[in-house]
């Protein structure tokens, strides 16, 4: 896993795609995402809801 100076990477797997081309999702995996990225409140709390369920 990367480090970054600014941001804390939490613990869980990076999404990988694999020699067959198809992606290779862990049970952990980390989904990077930017609170207030120009999606609208509303979309986001939606969504924020079906990542932690997922």
């Amino acid at each position: 896993m990367s480090a970054y100076s600014i941001v804390t990477v939490p613990p869980g797997d990076a999404i990988r795609i694999g020699a067959d081309g198809r992606l290779q999702v862990p049970d952990r995996p980390i989904l990077p995402f930017i609170e207030g990225d120009g999606t609208g409140p509303d979309i986001w709390r939606a969504s924020q809801a079906v990542f932690d369920a997922a």
